[in-house]
């Protein structure tokens, strides 16, 4: 009677081992992953900066040019009025 009552359950043990098995190895390729990413985030030159926009022809082009970014809240106040002062020639 003791045999019939004796829990047998090799295929829980052997799915149980497998799902771990694989968490462990996608945990592995994450790992992997990201050190590679990493390496290359390191090992990559700083990124050049954008060439600068060709200069208007005329002031007033430019004028028109600088307001546009002071507005959008690329230029601060004192930096709008630096670049007009030097543009005009002030």
């Amino acid at each position: 009677m003791g045999m019939m009552f004796r829990p047998r359950r090799p295929l829980m043990r052997v799915a149980a081992g497998a799902a771990t098995a694989t968490v462990a190895y996608k945990a592995g390729q994450r790992r992997t992953q990201q050190d590679q990413y990493n390496e290359q985030t390191q090992a990559a030159p700083p990124a050049a900066p954008a060439p600068a926009a060709p200069a208007p022809a005329d002031s007033t082009a430019e004028l028109e040019r600088l307001a546009k970014l002071h507005e959008s809240g690329a230029l601060n106040d004192e930096e709008f009025a630096a670049a007009k002062a030097k543009l005009l020639g002030l």
